[in-house]
């Protein structure tokens, strides 16, 4: 009897190591496990892949936080007051579980930021996260924003696969139906956030939250035809916009506004944030991440013709030289540059296929180091240049 009952304690305890112990499924490196479409850095894959476990490094030890509430829990710093956001968040879960199997401790940061964001409901959905966590004593500003849920739940679905856990597939599943639900238009173009009800004043979307590759795998784990939708009113409205106000330059603005016939313009100064939320700034300049991903990693044709407008024009201009901000004929906003507009540039090269200015521009971001926003960008980019960057597979969601 004795014997039996330690017998049994050895087959749990097995169980349990294995779950909490399971190597990963897609352990870092990913280069060379899948084709990817456009073109292709000319250093070794030996080198590209030292430059993102490098530039991981530093990410992580300048932004990855622990809680000071929560033992074990973990946020991504906003600032150096130690805020976080929900988009913050996205990004981090994103890195983490595509580092898994160069950084060991992948999972635990993994579950720390999950159990983090899950501890700030927003007050208007609480499937969703506070966009904004000032002090982790008070819950925030009360409402959600669209690319953080979007990115979460994308992340819990890699996440599944990642480490074979269902669990994270369920908790995906609840938050996808959410974001069908509160953020998605019955036109199936995007809300702001679940605070976004339908005024003339904000009726519109950021151009950043267009993230089509992210919306496949949503289609692919739920079957649910509205995402192709969603994803064919993203190109629709983006091809749109290229067509009716940058001709000559395929830039996109921060927020676009549709009229009450339907037709989608850039929004005008003071729509949201500023004076600039018409023009291509710091929300837009993750458009050629979002899009360039559905490009090089799908092959899709709607993202391809937008990169390729993208970058006819971009490649005039020096990678050095490239600025923090244009308006949509090509004039720049401002005399300095970020690598958060470089680096999905270059994903935009990447889909184009111009060799030379993917390269220089690769030459320019891989050692730069700004702020979180920027490197959090950056590294997510570098993932997707060097080919590292992968997506869940239908078949094994």
């Amino acid at each position: 009897m004795r014997n039996s009952f330690f017998i049994y304690l050895f087959v749990v305890l097995s169980f349990f190591s294995r779950l909490v112990f399971a190597q990963p499924s897609h352990p870092f490196p990913q280069a060379g496990k899948r084709v990817y479409f456009g073109g292709k850095l000319l250093c070794t894959q030996k080198e590209q892949n030292k430059v993102v476990t490098a530039y991981y490094d530093c990410w992580k030890k300048s932004y990855l936080l622990k809680s000071t509430k929560v033992p074990g829990d973990f946020k991504i710093a906003f600032n150096k007051k130690g805020w976080t956001v929900s988009e913050a968040m996205g990004y981090g879960m994103l890195i983490v579980v595509q580092m898994a199997g160069y950084d060991s401790q992948a999972r635990v940061y993994f579950d720390g930021l999950n159990r983090f964001r899950k501890r700030y409901p927003s007050k208007i959905n609480p499937a969703f996260m506070n966009w904004r966590i000032k002090d982790e004593k008070r819950a925030g500003v009360g409402d959600c924003a669209t690319d953080g849920e979007i990115d979460i739940a994308t992340a819990l679905l890699m996440a599944a696969e990642q480490w074979n856990a269902p669990a994270y597939k369920k908790e995906a599943l609840v938050l996808i139906k959410n974001i069908s639900k509160s953020l998605v238009r019955k036109d199936y173009s995007l809300r702001l956030g679940d605070w976004n009800v339908e005024k003339k004043k904000h009726e519109g979307s950021r151009l950043s939250d267009f993230a089509t590759a992210h919306f496949r795998v949503f289609y692919q784990a739920t079957s649910d035809s509205r995402w192709k939708k969603v994803e064919e009113k993203c190109y629709a409205i983006i091809q749109t916009l290229q067509t009716n106000y940058a001709s000559s330059t395929g830039l996109v603005p921060d927020f676009a506004v549709r009229t009450s016939k339907g037709v989608w313009h850039p929004a005008k100064a003071g729509f949201l944030e500023g004076k600039n939320d018409g023009y291509y700034g710091y929300n837009s300049c993750r458009v050629p991440w979002r899009i360039g991903l559905s490009a090089v990693y799908y092959n899709d044709p709607r993202a391809k013709k937008i990169m390729n407008r993208l970058i006819i024009w971009a490649r005039s201009i020096p990678p050095n030289r490239f600025k923090a901000g244009y308006r949509l004929g090509g004039q720049p906003l401002v005399a300095y540059s970020e690598s958060c507009f470089s680096a999905p540039m270059a994903v935009a090269a990447m889909a184009a296929a111009d060799q030379e200015w993917l390269n220089a521009q690769f030459e320019q971001i891989k050692t730069a180091h700004e702020n979180y926003y920027s490197d959090s960008i950056n590294l997510l980019s570098l993932l997707v240049l060097t080919q590292n960057y992968w997506l869940p597979e239908g078949a094994n969601l």
